[in-house]
């Protein structure tokens, strides 16, 4: 059997799977490529923390149920039972402080270790800043995107009981904010929880939380045409140059993956790192941001992506968004 390997990469972080295809439900995509069914190897580079920590099937599905967990805990202020599971899991997370994160990964069972070499025997500690846990989250939210790689692995994200929400009123304050440029399954996340609150808390308003309505633009199906792509880019540039209007504190570049419809509006957006992300109220995205109809159902929609930056000098380059492989 031939090995096949996925690789997931981000700036701050490489998720790469490794494993076997089984002969008895083996399928190849319209590319060409196998489904990966049999996970033997795991490798997950933290590439600024400067650190890989690796394992078989047990800590990969540790680690995407620990670091959703958290990422749901971190976005909501909301404390997440899966985020402290520390019994059961052999990785979790915990804060240091405002921007620093704590990721420990214990060794896996004898019999795991002794199925694959690559497994560590001891205990691994690593710091993550919050753009480097969020790149993680990101690796992970492209593995599931990716239908040929462990079909029959599922992320089970459940509702927060309502014993672990403190006031609802003041959960929607948090979460709405810490939405916004947040990656597909951090937007999950927060979907999930929002459930336990109760019917007398209002909604945010389409004008306090336009992000939690916008698509997910991760698996989102790709508009490839040329021709299109490009009458599209200069759509999205006409919207966005007259209504860029730059705070004169901002220091930096803001920069923004963006999702474009056929018809040229805008469907959703997410944030580069945590200085764009925390910036995005100031720029035209959030007004510009196209909203599906009140209880409007529809398949998802074919998606154009660009990259977009604004400049503290008033610039707006819209480019191609160009994937980290």
């Amino acid at each position: 059997m031939t090995t096949i390997q996925r690789k997931y990469s981000l700036p701050n972080c490489t998720l790469v799977l490794e494993g076997l295809s089984d002969r008895a439900t083996d399928s190849q995509s319209f590319d060409g490529r196998p489904v990966l069914t049999i996970l033997t190897y795991v490798e997950c580079q933290l590439i600024q923390a400067k650190q890989t920590l690796t394992g078989g099937r047990d800590f990969f599905e540790s680690l995407v149920t620990a670091v959703s967990g958290y990422a749901q805990e971190f976005l909501s202020h909301v404390t997440h039972p899966e985020a402290h599971n520390k019994e059961s899991s052999l990785v979790h997370l915990q804060k240091i402080d405002r921007d620093r994160h704590r990721l420990t990964v214990q060794p896996e069972s004898h019999k795991e270790s002794e199925a694959n070499s690559h497994t560590e025997g001891t205990t691994q500690e690593v710091e993550l800043t919050t753009v480097q846990l969020f790149d993680l989250v990101e690796a992970i939210d492209q593995f599931f995107a990716d239908t040929q790689t462990l079909p029959d692995l599922t992320l089970q994200l459940a509702p927060v009981s309502r014993r672990y929400v403190r006031s609802g009123q003041q959960l929607v304050k948090q979460a709405v904010p810490a939405t916004v440029g947040a990656s597909g399954l951090a937007l999950a996340a927060i979907a999930f929880f929002l459930i336990p609150i109760p019917e007398a808390v209002r909604r945010p308003t389409e004008a306090t939380s336009p992000s939690a309505q916008s698509t997910n633009i991760a698996n989102a199906p790709p508009i490839t045409d040329p021709l299109q792509l490009v009458q599209l880019q200069q759509k999205l540039t006409d919207q966005l140059r007259p209504a860029w209007k730059p705070n004169v504190a901002l220091g930096q570049d803001l920069v923004y993956r963006v999702g474009v419809a056929a018809n040229g509006a805008i469907k959703g957006y997410v944030a580069t790192n945590d200085i764009s992300n925390g910036q995005v109220q100031q720029t035209p995205l959030p007004r510009l941001l196209s909203q599906p109809a009140a209880g409007s159902a529809t398949p998802p929609e074919s998606l154009a992506q660009f990259q977009v930056t604004f400049t503290p000098k008033g610039e707006v380059q819209v480019k191609p968004w160009e994937a980290k492989k």
